[in-house]
């Protein structure tokens, strides 16, 4: 059974991207294995296999490193192993073989909030920040409408600055953000018209709407200009809902559409410290509209080969009709159409052959008050 909605390998991304992910996947399955946390194990490993199984097809493969190949090659036995001892075990809990599988045409998907462990992680000697996580999630209310804007002006909220050196080459500051506890948790509405057409099943986010604020607020010198800004979400995954608790801010260039990260091996130091999923990412439309350009398609294609759950936050602080928007590529629909396409630059694409949108609204995001999150600014 494949849950992942893993795409076949794109051939634009090089083999070691994909090798990433897998290890990746390995670092939380160690941590699953800690905590004994059976369901987001048995998740974990099976996105793991199915990633493994469509990697020979790169045209890489066969000249990459044999010492990996066969690394990796050996833990894939191990999982499949493994998948086949937990599968009687979750069929035993409360996490059945029916929750496990993609809902059918016109059946509701229940949502649900649980509650969650606290975690804190302090500060080590060095001065080093870990993640810090206080999440407690009591209740569930649904949102009016997905456009709405968010309101906390009437929240007492409080930001730690603080010097964090596990990013190199220079420190960076960070911004540990405490939050209210006992909130209600809204779930973002959206349309059944663009909910139908991704047949891929995706675990919850939770995303806390202050950390949106906050990064249109670290923006705001270069939507005055009007440059973009991007960042990167990082998210942990915990009794199979996905909580953004990081916001990387790189160094970056940006235009007045368009943005792009450097130095990404300072993102991807600080997702390994804290074994964090790349869960997308969030940019500005300074002076444009709520939408995804065809470059910030191209961008979320990248972010979805890695995790299907990625999303892409727009944040339009100039549109009157619709401040922001949380989208995904439509599966299998708008990642057949961006897998095709080798073009660059501003340019439009051909319509899904499934008559599905290209991107939509994403229907499994819930807005959480209670999230406590970080945020590293490289620039």
């Amino acid at each position: 059974m494949d849950i992942s909605g893993a795409p076949k390998t794109d051939n634009k991304f090089p083999l070691s991207f994909y090798y990433r992910i897998a290890d990746q996947l390995i670092t939380q399955a160690n941590q699953c294995r800690d905590e004994q946390n059976t369901t987001d194990l048995y998740t974990t490993l099976n996105r793991y296999c199915s990633l493994l199984s469509i990697v020979p097809q790169h045209r890489s493969y066969s000249t990459y490193s044999a010492k990996e190949k066969l690394h990796h090659n050996k833990i894939h036995e191990e999982y499949i192993k493994e998948l086949e001892y937990l599968k009687p075990q979750l069929s035993c809990n409360s996490s059945s073989e029916k929750d496990l599988a993609s809902p059918s045409n016109g059946q509701k998907k229940l949502k649900f909030c649980q509650k969650a462990e606290t975690e804190n992680q302090s500060c080590d000697n060095k001065g080093n920040i870990g993640l810090a996580s206080a999440i407690t999630l009591d209740s569930c209310t649904r949102c009016s409408s997905p456009c709405s804007t968010f309101s906390t002006m009437d929240m007492d909220w409080s930001v730690n600055v603080h010097l964090v050196t596990q990013s190199s080459p220079s420190p960076a500051l960070s911004y540990i953000q405490n939050m209210p506890q006992a909130s209600s948790v809204s779930h973002i509405t959206v349309a059944d018209s663009t909910r139908k057409y991704s047949k891929s099943f995706f675990q919850d986010i939770h995303i806390s709407a202050r950390l949106m604020e906050d990064f249109l607020e670290l923006a705001s010198d270069n939507t005055k200009k009007d440059l973009e800004t991007c960042g990167v979400l990082a998210a942990f995954l915990k009794d199979r809902i996905f909580y953004v608790t990081t916001l990387i801010i790189p160094k970056q260039e940006s235009t007045s559409n368009s943005c792009q990260a450097i130095n990404e091996e300072e993102i991807y130091a600080i997702q390994d410290e804290h074994s964090l999923f790349p869960l997308g990412w969030i940019h500005t439309h300074p002076s444009q509209t709520c939408f995804m350009s065809s470059i910030d398609l191209h961008t979320q294609f990248s972010y979805q080969v890695m995790l299907p759950e990625a999303v892409a936050v727009v944040m339009a602080p100039t549109d009157s009709s619709r401040s922001y928007g949380i989208f995904r590529l439509s599966v299998p629909g708008g990642i057949d159409v961006l897998r095709e396409c080798d073009e660059r630059g501003f340019h439009s694409h051909q319509e899904p052959s499934d008559g599905s949108p290209i991107y939509e609204d994403c229907s499994n995001v819930y807005i959480n008050p209670n999230l406590r999150f970080e945020i590293f600014d490289l620039r």
